[in-house]
């Protein structure tokens, strides 16, 4: 199977669209129509229903997708290995949240890079989910997440803990007012949520929310409103936005971790990485 055939069914998956898909891959629409159809002649299902100018995946899809992902992020972690320069001599592939990359891994890649100058360096934005099923499956090598998978084969190493706080562009508010009608929820993972739905209980439920924190802040620029950030993180630290810490607002504890296969022949050299990190952060 042509891996072009996989990276085809990826982009119309996100996409939605056959015309824009085919454009991204520098192709004829004629082509990524072809190359679905060889696809799913090979499975022996249905990818894609077509109704007029709406594209959805069918159900087979939503299946494929992870495994087509996983084979084509293996593909090109593949030619990284097998095409490195003789100066290197390992390459690790890194994954995180974007807001990880944000907040976080941004902040320490220069300095992983200098101690480190033998590795060659492959950095994805992912979700969650996704990092830790590229784990599993290694395709990936080091992967950071707020919530830790519980493997065997994983090892999960808590990084750092930090706060997160409510913050408004209105200064002086309280709480209530805060999450009002202009707060935007962020997701920042499963324990927050849970912690913050039996804190905020009878709390409305808020008509904007996001996975990205870099979006709130975007749409807090704009239009105001108040939410959920870290505190002294760079997503808050903005020239261009005054924010102000809401008083008597519950604070929200997170932890970062980074995780690794056990089993693979780089976790000697994943474990010097978080060493680092945790270097820097002291």
């Amino acid at each position: 199977m042509d891996i072009s055939h996989l990276k085809t069914f990826l982009e119309i998956y996100k996409t939605r669209h056959f015309r824009k898909s085919a454009e991204k891959l520098f192709i004829t629409q004629s082509a990524a129509s072809a190359r679905i159809k060889l696809l799913e002649d090979r499975l022996g299902v249905a990818l894609f229903t077509r109704e007029k100018r709406n594209i959805e995946p069918t159900p087979a899809a939503h299946r494929f997708f992870k495994y087509a992902e996983m084979v084509v992020t293996g593909w090109d972690q593949a030619k990284q290995v097998v095409a490195l320069p003789d100066e290197y001599e390992l390459s690790i592939s890194i994954a995180c949240m974007a807001d990880i990359w944000h907040l976080f891994l941004k902040n320490w890649i220069v300095e992983i890079k200098d101690q480190r100058p033998g590795f060659a360096f492959n950095l994805m934005i992912n979700q969650s989910h996704d990092v830790s099923d590229l784990l599993i499956n290694g395709a990936l090598d080091l992967g950071f997440v707020f919530e830790p998978i519980q493997l065997p084969s994983i090892e999960a190493h808590e990084v750092l803990e930090f706060e997160i706080k409510l913050f408004s562009t209105t200064p002086n508010q309280t709480p209530e007012q805060a999450l009002d009608k202009n707060y935007i929820k962020i997701d920042w993972g499963v324990s927050f949520e849970y912690e913050y739905s039996q804190e905020y209980k009878d709390q409305a439920i808020s008509n904007v929310r996001t996975n990205y924190g870099l979006m709130a802040i975007d749409i807090m620029k704009d239009n105001g409103g108040a939410a959920y950030l870290p505190e002294l993180s760079p997503l808050q630290n903005d020239p261009t936005l005054s924010l102000y810490e809401v008083e008597n607002a519950f604070i929200f504890k997170r932890k970062l971790y980074a995780l690794y296969r056990k089993d693979t022949e780089v976790h000697e050299n994943i474990a010097e990485i978080i060493n680092t990190i945790k270097t820097i952060i002291s």
